[in-house]
């Protein structure tokens, strides 16, 4: 694997008061180039697209924020994912309302320590097996981070439940 560690100092600040305060364990992956899919962190990396996740954040457009972390091969199911956490209909948030909402920008989202809110829910083919480590945003598109599937879910309270369609491999959410 072409990856080269770094120090947790190069995260961003609440990402890495977050790993330290609750003693998460990760390791920190950085790389030159920036990985603004999961299929270039993967093609960067010399890891399978599903190794690597997304964190998605979806609004209802007034007062409701979600973070859906998803396998880097799949597609988010927008309707599965508002079932789920009770609304109506979401919708993609914009690069602007990722920033506000998480504190990282769209293509470098952590799935820990988000500046606001956000109700999280993990997709449950992540969750096989129970030891699963993945990758994830590091806070920046050039940083990324390793670490178990089960810690995001117990760090953010996630509910996890069916939220992509297996048939539909992602190019791209959006």
């Amino acid at each position: 694997m072409a990856e080269s560690p770094a120090s947790p100092a190069v995260l961003p600040e609440p990402l890495r008061a977050a790993i330290a305060r609750d003693r998460i364990p990760v390791e920190v992956v950085a790389h030159v180039e920036a990985a603004h899919t999961a299929e270039a962190a993967a093609r960067i990396l010399g890891v399978a697209v599903a190794d690597i996740v997304k964190t998605l954040v979806l609004t209802d457009g007034a007062d409701r924020w979600v973070a859906a972390i998803v396998p880097g091969d799949r597609r988010v199911d927008r309707a599965r994912v508002a079932a789920m956490v009770d609304a109506k209909r979401l919708r993609f948030a914009t690069a602007d309302e990722v920033l506000a909402q998480t504190g990282y920008p769209a293509g470098g989202v952590a799935p820990l320590a988000f500046a606001k809110p956000l109700t999280v829910v993990v997709d449950a083919s992540l969750t096989a097996p129970v030891d699963r480590s993945v990758i994830a945003g590091g806070g920046r598109p050039e940083l990324l981070v390793r670490l178990a599937v089960r810690t995001i879910v117990e760090h953010n309270g996630a509910q996890v439940g069916a939220i992509t369609d297996a048939a539909t491999a992602s190019r791209r959410d959006g």
